[in-house]
């Protein structure tokens, strides 16, 4: 008798223990990756070129697009800066008022990528950051870009903090390739 309640206890709390706050998200082609949202962030029908958009309307946004590099011989870690020049030109398309703030390696569950964080605009404030993340298999030319947006209601009182506090936080640490969470 001991022991049914002992492993009735140890079951429940092993089940209580994998369940994380909001909702997991699975998306298994072309890339497959998965990752959790608050229940705040609503998910939209994703436009051309992205593969998951997330977002909580005036406040903030989560967005996946695919990522292709160029050809590159080495390690990723070389090709990633070329890349993000690149990218940081585009941005400024977006974003003609757009003030680069910080940029340099970053890892996202033990993946090694690339991180640009930005000023979108000063009026109104809009803070962002673009993670380049190729998949993490040597040679790799394809993974995506988590491109973040958030405003002061959104918890971002400057540009370091978008991704890093309020509801961006939750899927930004929650990313992983494959289909299996943590």
């Amino acid at each position: 008798m001991l022991l049914a309640v002992l492993a009735l206890v140890a079951a429940v709390l092993l089940l209580k223990g994998t369940t994380e706050e909001g909702t997991r998200t699975i998306v298994r082609k072309p890339i497959a990756f998965n990752l959790r949202y608050t229940d705040t962030m609503r998910r939209l029908a994703p436009k051309q070129g992205e593969y998951l958009h997330l977002q909580r309307p005036g406040q903030d946004e989560f967005i996946v697009e695919p990522l292709t590099l160029t050809p590159y011989k080495g390690d990723v870690s070389g090709a990633l800066p070329v890349e993000a020049s690149r990218e940081l030109e585009a941005l400024k398309k977006r974003f003609p008022a757009l003030e680069p703030v910080e940029e340099g390696k970053t890892r996202i569950n033990r993946v090694a990528g690339y991180s640009i964080v930005f000023r979108a605009s000063r009026s109104p404030r809009l803070y962002g950051r673009v993670v380049l993340l190729p998949q993490a298999t040597p040679g790799a030319l394809d993974g995506v870009k988590l491109v973040m947006l958030a405003t002061p209601k959104g918890g971002a009182d400057k540009a370091r903090d978008v991704g890093t506090i309020g509801e961006l936080k939750t899927p930004y640490r929650s990313f992983r390739f494959g289909t299996e969470g943590p």
